[in-house]
């Protein structure tokens, strides 16, 4: 293991025990189904927190930068977790193509919301912006795969590409999932339509009244448009 990251990461951790807040940690665990544990540091702090650190410590990067995350991804405090993802947003536009099997292997461990939601626009959909022959060969995989987790990825990698999405591929990795039951991969499939809708109004429209897509996908897909009255 990296010394770099090593004492990177114990540096993280003594910060965040010693700002410990116990009567936040509850009521942040509870939001999150008691599925992590918490050291009670809300957003506004810790990012405040991370700011001054980073005044000291230069960015990781390489190696030490994976490193470093597999010691955060791998502690308890779901903290640790969000400040690995914010200290790989320092070096996104530098990262290679190792990093594409690396994200993939957090999207499936310690897997929610949370960091999915990043790690899938944030993380690989800028990735495959700047290796668009890798695109195709993960996503396709992903979409049919049995983890749900995978396919909100594949449904939502390009969740922040505006005009560069690419609708045909969208909606067909929707109707890849149009039966599934899974809450989260029918929120992903409305919240990808959502976004899209607002460059592309009637297209999505379109999609979405011409095909068999659960209630959920529909009603969060037309959600920005009815909105604003613009349906």
């Amino acid at each position: 293991m990296s010394k770099k990251a090593t004492d990177y990461f114990n540096s993280l951790e003594q910060i965040f025990e010693t700002n410990r807040i116990e009567a936040d940690a509850a009521p942040m665990e509870k939001y999150m189904r008691n599925q992590f544990q918490f050291y009670g540091i809300k957003s506004p702090l810790r990012k405040e927190l991370l700011r001054a650190f980073w005044k000291m410590n230069a960015y990781l990067e390489g190696e030490d930068l994976k490193a470093y995350v597999r010691l955060a991804w791998a502690a308890p405090q779901r903290e640790h977790q969000y400040t690995a993802m914010e200290t790989i947003g320092k070096k996104l536009k530098h990262l290679d193509t190792s990093f594409i099997p690396f994200f993939e292997e957090l999207i499936l461990k310690k897997s929610w919301w949370d960091t999915v939601d990043w790690l899938a626009p944030n993380g690989m959909g800028k990735l495959f912006l700047k290796f668009p022959d890798l695109m195709l060969r993960n996503t396709n995989r992903w979409i049919v795969s049995d983890n749900i987790w995978l396919q909100r990825s594949a449904i939502l990698f390009q969740l922040k590409y505006k005009e560069k999405t690419d609708f045909d591929l969208l909606t067909r990795y929707i109707l890849e999932r149009a039966d599934s039951k899974e809450f989260f991969v029918q929120k992903a499939s409305g919240w990808a339509l959502r976004e899209y809708s607002k460059r592309a109004a009637d297209e999505v429209v379109g999609f979405i009244q011409k095909n068999d897509l659960a209630p959920l996908t529909k009603k969060e897909g037309l959600k920005w448009l009815k909105n604003r009255n613009l349906l």
